[in-house]
């Protein structure tokens, strides 16, 4: 995460891997495989409004309005999640943001048929980053995966897997393990495009934060909401707005993050 200023952010990143190669005395030298260049993160802006009459705040016996700020923050955090990776429940979708990481085009197939094709898929995964000269760091999974984890057993009944995934926080193969509702399930039906997990070298992702989620009222403005203008003063109503700017992008997302599919 980097504080920014200004609407658009411009940074050097590194591509490529370096070559060598044995040269003849005065001979030219060839040019390495790596070079610099730059990634553009835009800031986007995120922003809801929530209306409530005066007389309602009045009469409730606990103030309502406490509930809102945790209830606000989620909802701009699942926006935030589902736009990095460009993906919701249901498939892929149209990003605000500069990279997803699920559109990487380096994929491992989770064989549903086998009790441990979950760390199998990781591990492969894995190692295609690895070999891809980044280090493999973290891990997120469907909302499910961790049951299917605790779930799989030997010949013999026996868990598969310890506890370590289990804990606070989860761990697989050293990677710390993040769940989101923005994969498709891993118990669904296989099918084309249906990514399930994604594992890479997180520190080549990047949210640029211009402003954190602020909140500011009104009891003077008109508010349209779907065609219909709500007159706060006229109708003794408050509104409350909520708004944050960020933006997201990955380096080389091709080659430092790798797609768990369940397609066949």
């Amino acid at each position: 995460m980097r504080r920014v200023t200004g609407k658009r952010q411009v940074l050097t990143e590194y591509v490529g891997r370096p070559t060598a190669s044995f040269v003849a005395e005065g001979a030219d030298k060839p040019a390495t495989g790596a070079e610099y260049s730059t990634v553009t993160v835009d800031i986007k802006k995120i922003a809801s409004t929530i209306m409530y009459t005066e007389e309602l705040i009045e009469d409730a016996q606990t103030d309502p309005t406490v509930l809102v700020n945790q209830d606000v923050r989620a909802a701009f955090a699942e926006l935030i999640d589902q736009h990095a990776l460009g993906r919701d429940r249901n498939g892929a979708i149209t990003s605000q943001f500069n990279s997803t990481l699920a559109s990487t085009t380096s994929t491992v197939e989770y064989d549903q048929t086998k009790q441990d094709a979950m760390a199998l898929a990781v591990s492969s995964a894995m190692e295609t980053i690895s070999r891809n000269g980044y280090n493999p760091n973290g891990l997120i999974l469907a909302a499910d995966a961790q049951s299917t984890l605790r779930a799989a057993r030997d010949g013999f009944g026996r868990p598969l897997y310890t506890d370590g995934f289990q804990a606070a926080p989860a761990t697989l193969y050293g990677m710390n393990i993040t769940s989101t509702t923005n994969l498709q399930s891993v118990a669904g039906t296989a099918g084309a495009g249906r990514v399930i997990g994604i594992v890479g070298d997180f520190d080549q992702s990047l949210m640029a934060v211009r402003n954190d989620i602020r909140v500011k009222f009104s009891d003077q403005a008109t508010v349209n909401v779907g065609g219909t203008d709500h007159r706060l003063w006229q109708q003794n109503k408050v509104a409350s707005l909520w708004e944050c700017r960020v933006g997201f992008v990955a380096h080389d997302v091709n080659r430092a993050f790798v797609a768990i599919v369940n397609a066949s």
